[in-house]
């Protein structure tokens, strides 16, 4: 006779995430922020210390489109760039010269 004690088919469930709760990590990429206002570079240090970006090569800047223009003028780009945007420049003009200048597998995020 085999004995199941101390195994209940309910507490397996109760300590593992349901297939829809499961968030898989990010994979590993490199991602560069680019912030206009320091709120938002806490948050973005803060989602950071997430475990599941544990792979994820992640750095921030303050300047916004300007600030990342004058660095990949003379740099390669990322897998991931993240701007954020206040909405007084002119932001349409800013992405067409970055665009110029990013390689081609660089995503564009504008917040």
């Amino acid at each position: 006779m085999i004995s199941k004690a101390g195994h209940h088919s309910d507490e397996l469930h109760d300590t593992q995430p349901s297939a829809a709760e499961y968030i898989s990590p990010a994979p590993r990429v490199s991602v560069q922020v680019f912030c206009e206002n320091d709120t938002t570079a806490t948050a973005v240090q803060a989602a950071a210390a997430d475990r599941r970006l544990a792979k994820v090569h992640l750095s921030v800047h303050m300047g916004g489109v300007t600030t990342a223009l004058e660095t990949y003028d003379t740099a390669p780009t990322p897998n991931v760039i993240i701007l954020e945007s206040d909405g007084r420049g002119e932001i349409l003009r800013g992405l067409d010269h970055l665009a110029a200048v990013c390689d081609a597998g660089t995503r564009v995020v504008v917040i």
